[in-house]
């Protein structure tokens, strides 16, 4: 009897197992029968949402505010999202007032601030001017040995080409390099002097607009020469065109190291006085410089950037420049995907295939 039981357990369970499924399946029928038009749930759906790329397509259909997104570079702002929102401490508003205030004073802050050698406005005389020997020029710029030394090491760069002998004067130099490269290579020392700041609170922002301001002088040397127009004048205008961002900078570091040396300011401050006024401080300081004429109106045509597009001239010039710079640094950076620098290129009429690739 007890055999029996214990052979009987199993072939229950075996029973209520074979019930069980027999409902399943009977029922999956009826379910069917039911609804004999159903459509298979479409597995393509699920695949569709983990392969398609929405955020790219949605973004490219977007306005990109090159501006701002330069702003994000040059602050490293690219995962900060919280800061924008922020209004400014009562440390930073006054700041904010006291850097307007010296704003009124661009002679001020070109002499004290971002001062020009006096070795540049001579080298441009001499030069411009065209009855000079190579001696000449040699020794004007030999009164500042820091530059002449400069001079020298950036001749005998990869970037020149000079072959395998090396250049060790600076009459040499000006022998095998003429007076208008001569002077090219000058202004892009003093101008990466100027631009040199310390890597205080954003330590990038001095490397980022050195990389900026000189990749739009390659630009606008480049789109000059296919226009018929000055490609020195042009490359000229690259690196100064955003002295004022340089300037400003400069004067909220130093204001707030007179007020709290220890505080660190938000990236609003910098970003709301610059967007305000740098591109016009630029051409106030060209002006306090005395640049010639054409420099200091194209200086002032790129804060109408929408305008000065409709024209010809340096200042359309400088603003596309600037445009192909900017795109090509952002996208270089990550900021920007290669559709939405495809998608701006062509909304701005610019060559999309040398955005990406830059100069």
């Amino acid at each position: 009897m007890k055999f029996i039981t214990i052979l009987f357990i199993p072939i229950k369970a075996l029973m209520a197992s074979l019930f069980q499924r027999f409902l399943t399946v009977f029922g999956r029928s009826l379910r069917a029968k039911k609804t004999p038009n159903a459509p298979p749930k479409p597995i393509i759906n699920k695949v569709a949402t983990t392969t398609v790329s929405i955020p790219d397509v949605a973004v490219a259909d977007e306005i990109i505010d090159t501006s701002s997104l330069f702003y994000d570079l040059l602050f490293n702002n690219k995962y900060v999202v919280t800061e924008a929102s922020a209004g400014l401490n009562p440390l930073e508003k006054s700041i904010l007032l006291k850097v307007e205030a010296g704003v009124g004073r661009p002679e001020s802050i070109a002499l004290n601030v971002v001062r020009l050698p006096e070795v540049l406005h001579k080298v441009s005389a001499l030069i411009d001017r065209g009855d000079y020997t190579a001696e000449q020029l040699a020794a004007l710029i030999t009164q500042d040995p820091v530059l002449a030394a400069d001079v020298i090491k950036l001749v005998n760069s990869a970037g020149y080409q000079l072959g395998s002998l090396e250049v060790t004067s600076l009459q040499a130099a000006v022998v095998r390099l003429g007076g208008l490269q001569i002077k090219s290579i000058v202004l892009t020392i003093v101008m990466q002097n100027i631009t040199e700041i310390k890597p205080i609170y954003f330590k990038l922002f001095g490397q980022h607009l050195w990389q900026h301001s000189l990749t739009t002088a390659l630009w606008a040397k480049k789109l000059a020469k296919s226009r018929g127009e000055d490609p020195d004048l042009a490359y000229f205008l690259g690196l100064i065109h955003d002295v004022g961002k340089i300037a400003l900078f400069k004067l909220i570091v130093d204001e707030m190291n007179i007020s709290d040396p220890q505080f660190r300011p938000s990236s609003k401050l910098f970003r709301q006085m610059m967007t305000k006024h740098s591109l016009r401080l630029s051409a106030l300081i060209a002006q306090a410089w005395l640049l010639p004429g054409p420099v200091v109106k194209a200086l002032y045509e790129q804060s109408e950037s929408s305008a000065v597009l409709q024209h010809t001239g340096p200042g359309k010039l400088l603003v596309q420049a600037n445009l192909y710079s900017e795109i090509h640094l952002l996208l270089e950076q990550g900021y920007i995907s290669q559709l939405q620098a495809t998608e701006f290129c062509r909304d701005n009429q610019l060559d999309i295939q040398a955005c990406i690739a830059g100069v």
